[in-house]
């Protein structure tokens, strides 16, 4: 927006709340006819005869303002003239201000004032209306670029980069941002915040689920439990029965369910009505129904391919003693995952 004009009037009307609106005229003129006397006293004489509003609207002209604006509207809203040069010229300096987004993934997104200025339609009065369809394109634009991409990556202690596809990150809310947005147009006022979402995850940074957590790695048959990043437990395992699809274990993400001791796991009631199978364990760790990690000391071994063809039942068994020292680790809630 050129300054000049609009600016000094403003000014000149804050200061002085008593100046008519011929005087305001007469000082407008003068400034739109700059130096030049006979084309300032001509002005002068024209404006003598100008409505406010028109008076308002050349002002707008002279400032290349957005011509969307009801500057009637706004002098009907208005307390006095000087009430409503300053909202007009607050309210057109949309171009001035920016919404600053600070995204998950610690990048810094800004909207400038430019952009907003060329979605403004109008104006209600005092408030600004803006053009819903631009706002909801660049929110979309938002989700497609910084949405989480349906797939989590960390850096294995195995030394491999493993990857998991889950639905689990930041999802920003399409409806809420849009309101949110809107707002803070309307507001006239810089802001600077996080967009508004409608999933969170535990962190920007892959993996989202945060840095302490049990890996199971159903290829490599071994499991790891990471503190903070650090791996400070591993164990060779054996996990479902890979050739049996009701007995292999799903990968995914989850979480402990709890903790206990001294536990008899039991299969599906059988025909002669008993469980298919009981099994006691020391430690048991359920993180997916009935699935958990838990020692089985019915096993000689563990790790290579027992589990293509003499696998659990969904389980991840492990030897007694890295069992014993889960169990002392890790917590209801501690995240769980299950990869390939």
């Amino acid at each position: 927006m050129k300054k000049s004009v609009f600016r000094s009037v403003v000014i000149a009307l804050t200061v002085s709340a008593m100046i008519s609106a011929n005087a305001y005229a007469d000082n407008y003129v003068t400034e739109v006819a700059g130096t030049d006397a006979a084309a300032a006293s001509a002005q002068v004489g024209a404006a003598a005869t100008m409505s406010y509003e028109e008076k308002m609207a050349q002002v707008a002209a002279v400032n290349g303002v957005n011509s969307n604006m009801d500057m009637t509207a706004i002098n009907q809203a208005a307390a006095s003239p000087a009430e409503a040069m300053a909202t007009g010229q607050k309210m057109e300096s949309v171009n001035g201000m920016s919404v600053t987004y600070q995204m998950a993934t610690g990048e810094t997104v800004v909207l400038d004032g430019i952009t907003i200025a060329s979605w403004v339609t109008g104006n209600d009065g005092n408030v600004v209306t803006v053009d819903q369809n631009q706002v909801a394109a660049y929110v979309q634009g938002l989700k497609d670029m910084y949405d989480s991409k349906g797939v989590q990556t960390w850096n294995s202690a195995d030394g491999t980069v493993k990857t998991l596809a889950t639905s689990y990150g930041y999802y920003i809310d399409p409806a809420g941002e849009a309101a949110a947005l809107t707002a803070d147009i309307q507001s006239l006022q810089s802001v600077v915040r996080q967009p508004v979402y409608a999933a969170v995850a535990a962190q920007g940074a892959m993996p989202q689920w945060g840095n302490t957590f049990v890996e199971v790695d159903i290829s490599s048959q071994h499991a790891y439990f990471y503190q903070d990043g650090t791996c400070v437990w591993e164990s060779p395992i054996v996990s479902g029965t890979a050739t049996n699809p009701g007995r292999a274990t799903p990968t995914g993400l989850f979480t402990v369910n709890y903790k206990t001791t001294d536990r008899v796991l039991r299969g599906p009631i059988g025909k002669n009505g008993k469980p298919t199978y009981e099994s006691h364990v020391d430690y048991w760790m359920p993180f997916n129904g009935g699935i958990g990690l838990h020692d089985a000391n019915w096993r000689s071994s563990f790790g290579g391919d027992i589990y293509v063809n003499n696998g659990s039942h969904g389980c991840i068994n492990l030897p007694h003693d890295r069992a014993q020292a889960l169990y002392g680790m890790i917590d209801k809630g501690t995240v769980v995952v299950v990869c390939d």
